[in-house]
């Protein structure tokens, strides 16, 4: 039995590997994941006028352009590898238009207000898009609101005041809070959406492919040659076993694809230029750690990352073993999709309520909807790395998962049994419930 079960499962994990649609479709992929990386330089290689300098010209008719010309050089971190340059049109409306005719020149003409200190008339040949007039008209704001100020006559000392940031010092009554564990909660909470979407893509994609592996082995009669051969524990253990394995090898494949994507970014891209570039070079990836490490959350980390795995391990578990048993119950691929309906919305369920947990901090439905199997392993680990739930709750999310992937190998198997040679859909639920009360 040992060595058929051996076979069963390097045949099909095998089978899926050497498939030419596995090969085509992890080429297809693993270039989109790193196109989906650089998407940037792919862009930048293309070319366009998004890299073209601004020009912005402005008719001063207020005599304000020194500030405003300090303004807007201040916004060239918005506009990717564009430079933004300011110069003063002395021209009159009309010729000032014309030379930004056929141009993507934006011509600014600025007028004295005696309500709202000046206005403009943002003029340009064509459509400008969204983000480039915001930050423009956003620079003005600020320069008509310092003008507004000096000119109420505030003392320029109260003026450097007032644009400086509330120094906020955070402190708790509990002494044994800090500022770092706060912190640390937060940032290992967006970490753990990052690691749990694939994890939900992967389990998809386990559910889909244990059913159509079934469905084709009954569809062309081959069930029947297999089941003659080996028993019917031996065939569900080995699927159960081969499509974890295959899902294992699928993801590490994609961490490899990123990996490889990274390297390309790191080898062809400018980081002086890259819009991207500028956008990560503020995360202080140091600090970060050391804020982690300051909160003492890496000692938590070395018993919480196991139990974290253990949950993912009879997660997969159990979302394999209601796919093998839901499929051999139907005669069909059509069918099966029907059953399994239920299985996504209850994986999505827990990946919805990470969405919203932030909004209902320490809520006790949310706690106790982490510990229900199939939605944990959405749920939980948000839970546990923001501090949401403690140890405990994550253990009985692990015992409750353990009990249920015991009932589904103890009376699963029994409905496999009765239903993996079963071709009819009469009275199929009624020989699934006796087979079940069996012992």
């Amino acid at each position: 039995m040992e060595n058929k079960f051996k076979f069963l499962t390097k045949y099909s994990l095998l089978k899926k590997i050497k498939n030419k649609w596995f090969i085509i479709a992890n080429i297809v992929v693993m270039l989109i994941i790193m196109c989906l990386v650089n998407i940037d330089s792919i862009v930048n290689f293309f070319g366009g006028d998004f890299n073209d300098d601004l020009k912005i010209k402005v008719i001063d008719n207020a005599g304000y352009y020194d500030e405003i010309k300090d303004s807007l050089s201040l916004t060239e971190n918005y506009f990717g590898n564009a430079k933004v340059i300011v110069s003063k049109e002395d021209k009159k409306l009309e010729k000032a238009k014309k030379s930004i005719k056929d141009t993507n020149d934006i011509l600014l003409v600025i007028n004295s207000d005696s309500k709202n200190v000046f206005n403009v008339e943002f003029i340009t040949d064509s459509y400008v898009d969204k983000v480039k007039y915001q930050v423009i008209a956003s620079s003005l704001n600020s320069v008509k609101e310092n003008i507004a100020l000096k000119k109420a006559g505030i003392d320029t000392n109260v003026l450097s005041k007032i644009s400086i940031p509330v120094e906020i010092k955070r402190s708790f009554l509990d002494e044994e809070k800090t500022k770092d564990e706060e912190d640390s909660k937060s940032i290992l909470s967006v970490a753990s959406l990052i690691i749990v979407l694939p994890c939900f893509m992967l389990i998809v994609f386990l559910v889909q492919m244990i059913g159509a592996e079934i469905n084709e082995e009954k569809s062309t009669r081959g069930m029947e040659i297999i089941i003659g051969n080996v028993s019917a524990k031996t065939h569900f253990f080995s699927k159960i076993l081969s499509s974890n394995l295959f899902v294992l090898i699928q993801g590490a494949l994609l961490l490899l694809y990123g990996g490889i994507g990274l390297l390309i970014r790191k080898l062809v891209s400018n980081s002086n230029t890259s819009l991207i570039s500028k956008a990560t070079s503020s995360l202080n990836f140091g600090e970060i750690f050391k804020i982690i490490q300051n909160a003492g959350v890496l000692n938590k980390l070395g018993y919480v990352i196991p139990l974290i795995i253990i949950l993912f391990i009879l997660s997969f578990l159990a979302y394999s073993l209601l796919a093998g048993i839901l499929a051999s119950m139907t005669t069909n691929m059509e069918n099966y999709q029907q059953l399994q309906t239920p299985l996504m919305v209850i994986s999505v369920i827990g990946y919805y309520l990470i969405l919203i947990s932030s909004a209902f901090p320490g809520a006790l439905f949310i706690k106790v909807i982490s510990t229900i199997p199939l939605i944990s392993i959405s749920l939980a680990p948000s839970l546990i790395l923001s501090g949401d739930i403690s140890v405990g709750i994550l253990i009985i999310a692990i015992i409750l998962l353990f009990l249920l992937d015991f009932v589904l190998i103890r009376y699963g198997l029994k409905v496999y049994k009765v239903g993996i040679l079963n071709y009819s859909e009469n009275d199929l639920w009624k020989k699934m419930f006796k087979a079940v009360k069996e012992k």
